[in-house]
């Protein structure tokens, strides 16, 4: 890293490429971690997005492990973002830089804002969220959690394509980022195994914990609001441990009951993949079955 006098832009150097961008432009978007500018890659002048871990976090071991993990991250998926690297004066300690490729887009909840309520805003936000099953049932193949599903870290470009971000705090085999309650996660959509974790109740975080959170983002796309969010932390993630997701008029009673399942307090009693919440999803958005299929299926069940 390094800067010339009387020029703007600070120069990172990062998988044997020089990047830049200039601290002092707006900023594109800033999160709890960190901030994160539009910058170039020198050689070609390519649009890159560059994320600056805020310094409160940087000199923590877990913060700089999990920094190297999400810049280490090479899969290729059309819903992911795609990282370039991570830049570190020094490995232990000082600043911590992220660089991505750069998606021209909006966050989802931006993009649902913009659609008309009804049955065109559910399909469209319904593939939508299909496509986020697609990146996670990839991740999850290779052996790592996201944790952190919400529409923030949802990008929509062209209109059509979602892309998951944030891998930061991904569990691959351990490590935690911490809120002031000492869980992994964002509370409005952390599944209760995020929150509860003593001997008795200590719960294995894995597909189903991403699941529960892309359900509750899911829903709050359709209603407008997040059902479990409330004036205080403390509260939200009691909320999130005792309260069942709420009834909405706005949310079809087939797409309802495939949400009510996603986010099951119960971890077991949720959808166990990606897939099989994906898969839910396009059959509560296609035409309903017939009655003959529905009297095969009613069968099956008391058989």
């Amino acid at each position: 890293m390094f800067r010339r006098k009387g020029d703007p832009y600070l120069y990172l150097f990062v998988e044997r490429e020089w990047y830049c961008y200039n601290p002092a432009e707006e900023p594109l978007g800033s999160g709890a971690m960190g901030t994160v500018w539009r910058g170039y890659r020198v050689k070609t002048g390519e649009q890159i997005a560059v994320k600056r871990v805020k310094d409160e976090y940087v000199n923590i071991p877990i913060i700089r492990e999990r920094a190297r993990l999400e810049s280490s991250m090479a899969f290729r998926h059309q819903n992911l973002i795609e990282m370039i690297g991570c830049c570190m004066v020094q490995p232990d300690r000082g600043p911590i830089w992220l660089l991505s490729k750069f998606v021209l887009g909006q966050e989802i909840d931006q993009f649902a804002k913009q659609l008309p309520d009804g049955a065109q805003k559910i399909e469209v936000l319904s593939k939508c969220i299909c496509q986020v099953l697609d990146a996670l049932e990839y991740i999850h193949a290779n052996g790592i959690i996201h944790r952190d599903i919400k529409p923030s870290n949802i990008m929509i470009e062209e209109e059509s394509n979602a892309r998951l971000m944030d891998l930061g705090i991904a569990r691959m085999s351990g490590g935690n980022k911490f809120s002031q309650f000492g869980f992994i996660g964002t509370p409005q959509y952390a599944a209760p195994e995020q929150v509860v974790r003593d001997e008795n109740k200590n719960l294995p975080i894995n597909a189903a914990t991403d699941v529960y959170a892309l359900g509750v983002t899911f829903y709050e796309l359709l209603t407008g609001y997040n059902p479990f969010d409330s004036d205080s932390e403390m509260e939200t993630l009691t909320r999130q441990v005792r309260d069942p997701l709420p009834k909405n008029d706005m949310i079809p009673k087939r797409m309802i009951q495939v949400l009510y399942k996603a986010t099951e307090k119960e971890q077991s009693k949720r959808f166990q993949s990606a897939a099989e919440f994906r898969e839910a999803i396009k059959t509560a958005i296609g035409p309903p079955p017939s009655i003959w299929k529905r009297l095969r299926n009613w069968f099956a069940k008391t058989s």
